[in-house]
């Protein structure tokens, strides 16, 4: 499955998503993953200025799930322009 067909996926599971499967589109998309504070995730991309920092309970909060697909969305639309 490509990216844009994973952000889909994640698009319609928003509120069943769990912390490896969002790790892993993530990093497909060229986010590095940094320690955060606590147990806190911050991921990080050459192509962004914001941090991007994720709380791994399972299932995710929406509203980090949001965050997340908003972020590679981003990154997919800079690199196709």
């Amino acid at each position: 499955m490509d990216l844009r067909g994973e952000i889909e996926k994640l698009k319609r599971r928003k509120a069943n998503v769990r912390a490896n499967d969002l790790h892993a589109a993530l990093a497909r998309a060229g986010f590095e993953w940094l320690y955060g504070k606590g147990d806190h995730g911050i991921y990080t991309h050459a192509q962004r200025r914001k941090i991007l920092t994720i709380d791994p309970r399972n299932p995710l909060l929406v509203a980090y799930v949001n965050m997340a697909i908003k972020a590679i969305e981003e990154v997919i639309e800079a690199e196709d322009a």
